[in-house]
């Protein structure tokens, strides 16, 4: 009797746990194909194009953009990520609490919500009250570690700074993190399901310009 009632207390807890991510490639492809190009009103687009199917190109004359991808199934339950990223030329540092004066060369967000989101646009999902987003910025002027609160999202979103601008131009920075433990650090509570993934670039503010690379963009 004792063994069964263990056997049923493990198959409950397996079916209540979601299921493990296996590591995926977030692939871009000649095309960009299963990403969307954002841009904001008003400003400049940014431009995205595929070196290949692992290199993604960035670049901004006093321009802004992001490149949107949604996720599903295993992928949702990613706990850690990491990708290589190059800045080539970028934005002077800055000061990313400053709406308005917070231009950075790259910006990888991991967007999570507490509830499924209706089939809208990535701006539409950014701005719902049940979203959430994860930043992890190459470009401003804080030390690696940092987190900072959106101007743009508030409370819904926190920056966490990797690389500052004056960091090496042209030279390929690995990059490897922890999810889970970030967004608690950054939210003060358990990461919610991860719904999307965009990629940022912009130099609006500043009316300068960013010439980027993101490669080999893995979640798991």
């Amino acid at each position: 009797m004792r063994k069964i009632l263990i056997a049923a207390v493990l198959i409950a807890a397996s079916m209540a746990a979601p299921p493990a991510a296996t590591a995926e490639t977030l692939r871009f492809g000649s095309d960009l194909a299963g990403w969307s190009v954002v841009q904001f009103p008003g400003i400049a687009p940014a431009h995205f194009a595929a070196t290949d199917d692992a290199t993604l190109s960035i670049a901004t004359d006093r321009a802004a953009g992001m490149l949107w991808r949604p996720l599903s199934g295993t992928t949702q339950h990613a706990r850690t990520a990491r990708w290589r990223w190059r800045v080539n030329e970028g934005v002077a540092p800055t000061d990313l609490t400053r709406r308005g004066a917070d231009d950075r060369a790259i910006g990888i967000y991991f967007v999570f919500s507490d509830r499924p989101e209706p089939a809208t646009g990535p701006l539409e999902t950014l701005a719902s009250s049940a979203v959430t987003a994860l930043v992890y910025v190459f470009g401003g002027d804080r030390p690696r570690g940092t987190v900072i609160t959106s101007p743009h999202m508030g409370a819904r979103g926190k920056f966490i700074a990797l690389r500052d601008a004056d960091a090496g131009k042209r030279v390929w920075f690995d990059e490897t993190v922890e999810l889970a433990p970030d967004y608690m650090r950054a939210f003060g509570r358990k990461m919610p399901t991860l719904i999307g993934i965009a990629i940022s670039s912009d130099s609006d503010d500043s009316r300068a310009r960013n010439r980027a690379s993101v490669q080999t963009l893995v979640v798991e």
